[in-house]
C-alpha cells in the first residue's frame, strides 16, 4: 500500500491507523516521490491526496494504472467538486473521499479495496488454470485410448470414458486452494460452470473464450 499526502500529520495518522500484520505500507510527502516509487515497486493499493506539490493525485493515479492496471487507487481531497470527482472516476480511481473524513470510513473503503484485489488475483489464477486446462485437453484429445487404457478396461463404455475425461479436465480446472471434496463429475461441472460465468461477467475472458471453455466443460457430461 502506498500513501501520498503532503500534510505530514495526516499522512502519519493514516499510516498508523491502517497498519496491520498483513499490510506493507510506504508513504511519501508529495506526488513526485510517489510516482517514482510506483515506477520501481509493486504496489497494489494507493491512497493519494488530490492536490500535492511535485505532482497531483491525478498524475499519481495515471502512473499507478500505467504500471499496474489492477492497482486500486483511492483519492482524498479538501477541494472536492463534481468535475474533479468525475475526472477521478473516469481515470480509474476506485473511490473519492472528501476531507475531513472519519478514519473508520477510510478503513471500510480500504477493506473493500483489499477484498477486490484478492478477488482479482483469485480470478486470474483460476483463468490461468482454465487456459492451461484447455491446452491440456487439446493435447489429450487425440490419443484418447492411450490416456484411458491404464485406468479403464480395454473396452469401456463410451459414457464411462467421457466421464473419466471430464474428471481429468475438472481436476485441472479446480484450484487446490478451494479444497473441493470428491464429488460426482456432473456436480463438479456445474460448480466450475458457475465460476466460468462469473469470469465472463467480470470481463476476465471474452465471449469466444467463454463459449469454447463452456463447450469443453459441458459436452462430455451430456451422455
Amino acid at each position: 500500500m502506498l500513501i501520498a499526502e503532503d500534510d505530514d500529520s495526516l499522512r502519519e495518522i493514516i499510516q498508523d491507523f491502517l497498519q496491520a500484520p498483513q499490510r506493507t505500507i510506504v508513504s511519501f510527502k508529495n506526488g513526485k516521490e510517489a510516482i517514482l516509487a510506483l515506477k520501481t515497486s509493486e504496489i497494489d493499493l494507493v491512497i493519494s491526496d488530490l492536490m500535492m506539490p511535485g505532482a497531483d493525485g491525478m498524475e499519481v493515479l495515471k502512473e499507478a494504472k500505467t504500471k499496474n492496471p489492477d492497482c486500486v487507487v483511492i483519492l482524498i481531497t479538501g477541494y472536492a467538486s463534481l468535475d474533479s470527482a468525475l475526472q477521478a472516476i473516469r481515470g480509474g480511481a476506485y473511490d473519492y473521499i472528501r476531507k475531513p473524513f472519519k478514519l473508520d470510513e477510510l478503513e471500510i473503503v480500504v477493506k473493500n479495496a483489499c477484498e477486490k484485489i484478492l478477488l482479482v488475483r483469485e480470478n486470474k489464477g483460476l483463468l490461468r488454470r482454465l487456459k492451461e486446462a484447455m491446452e491440456e485437453m487439446k493435447g489429450l484429445g487425440v490419443p484418447s485410448e492411450e490416456r484411458t487404457a491404464s485406468t479403464l478396461d480395454p473396452s469401456p463404455p463410451a459414457a464411462d470414458r467421457k466421464i473419466f475425461e471430464l474428471d481429468v479436465f475438472l481436476n485441472q480446472m479446480t484450484p487446490p486452494s478451494y479444497e473441493v471434496p470428491l464429488q460426482e463429475p456432473r456436480e463438479k461441472a456445474l460448480q466450475d460452470l458457475e465460476k466460468l460465468i462469473q469470469l465472463r461477467k467480470d470481463g476476465f475472458i471474452d465471449a469466444l473464450e467463454f463459449y469454447s471453455l463452456k463447450k469443453m466443460l459441458l459436452e462430455p457430461a451430456r451422455d
